[in-house]
């Protein structure tokens, strides 16, 4: 029986074979060397975007896939009502191949309405997509808001874009009780597995039924959608533009570093953020890159703990190489931030502004 290159080159004397979990981990890590674009013209970019596209559609294929654009979702507006200077909308639609509802808000600007759009999608905090509306009606909200500047998403809406906030399973409305010393998203990963899905499948079909609400929405132009997030939102933003041609722009911030360095400081994982055989593929570089010729702004605080600095400034050149290959090098990003673990809503909204007009 012939053997794979990567079984090959495993050690198999008794005495060198990997015991520990972390020296497992990294014997297993060196084998992935992922799909990386190596060359330098448009025309060998454009062939590697669309083979990178195909394998990582490849991985959804178990849980349903990422197929055609999907139409608009049923859904129920709610409730409505005015929100610091906007039109607010309660509304849930529902995943049809799921069958799970979606609780999300629309936020409508009252006046300097531009007819572009933004979905804009939460990280790990608290309180979900009430955050990143500027939900301040407790202290614990406000605190949160301010520590990240999280009201990204009214500060859009003010700024004239019609803006789609939802809550992505496993958080805010759609979380499961605390569990001691366990990250929920990593409980509700585990389960869905057992199951037989993918948490991140999920995520990613809400967000393009998402898209679809947002771009079929009273006063906004389907050719004019982007999406922001920060943290776990921004690598939603990441994973959707790169699978989603429909993103025409996009924000994603606090998000830059690999899951590469991840694994290899052991610096824990996230259950929403995985798919089996992902780093076979390619890692968030890869991912930023085949966004390409879109318009992609990436924020990076300088005191950000989350981000290791090595990782991300390679990964960053790599990126940059994708855009440069395409042929849109202006149309990349890094906007560095003096603060931590946040999002700059003025410098996202200018971005977009530039990107989202016609």
């Amino acid at each position: 029986m012939n053997m794979s290159a990567s079984n090959s080159r495993r050690v198999t004397t008794p005495e060198r074979a990997p015991v520990a979990a972390r020296d497992a981990l990294m014997a297993l890590l060196d084998e992935r060397q992922g799909f990386r674009f190596t060359g330098d013209g448009a025309e060998e970019f454009a062939a590697w975007r669309s083979a990178f596209r195909r394998r990582l559609r490849g991985l959804f294929a178990p849980f349903g896939g990422v197929g055609p654009t999907p139409p608009e979702p049923p859904f129920q507006i709610v409730s409505t009502g005015t929100w610091h200077g906007c039109r607010r909308s309660e509304v849930r639609y529902v995943n049809t191949a799921s069958g799970l509802g979606v609780p999300a808000t629309v936020l409508e600007p009252g006046g300097n309405v531009r007819g572009a759009a933004v979905l804009c999608l939460h990280g790990h905090g608290t309180f979900g997509r009430l955050s990143v509306i500027g939900d301040r009606s407790t202290p614990e909200k406000s605190a949160e808001v301010d520590r990240y500047k999280y009201d990204y998403g009214l500060h859009l809406a003010q700024a004239g874009y019609t803006v789609l906030a939802i809550e992505l399973l496993g958080f805010g409305e759609r979380a499961i009780p605390p569990q001691p010393r366990r990250h929920t998203c990593d409980v509700v990963g585990c389960f869905l597995e057992v199951l037989g899905s993918n948490l991140l499948a999920l995520q990613i079909s809400d967000v393009r039924l998402g898209l679809s609400l947002l771009g079929g929405w009273r006063g906004v132009d389907a050719r004019r959608v982007g999406m922001a997030g920060l943290s776990y939102g921004g690598r939603m933003t990441m994973f959707t533009a790169a699978l989603d041609g429909r993103v025409r722009a996009a924000v994603a911030a606090g998000c830059c570093n690999t899951y590469r360095d991840r694994i290899e400081a052991l610096s824990g994982a996230c259950g929403a953020q995985v798919v089996p055989g992902l780093l076979n593929v390619g890692d968030t570089p890869d991912m930023f890159g085949a966004i390409a010729p879109r318009p992609l702004q990436i924020q990076w605080g300088r005191r950000d703990a989350l981000i290791p600095a090595g990782p991300a400034r390679r990964g960053i050149r790599q990126i940059r190489r994708c855009y440069a290959a395409a042929g849109a090098a202006e149309r990349f990003d890094l906007r560095m931030l003096d603060g931590g673990h946040e999002f700059d809503s003025p410098a996202a909204a200018k971005w977009l502004g530039t990107h989202l007009r016609t």
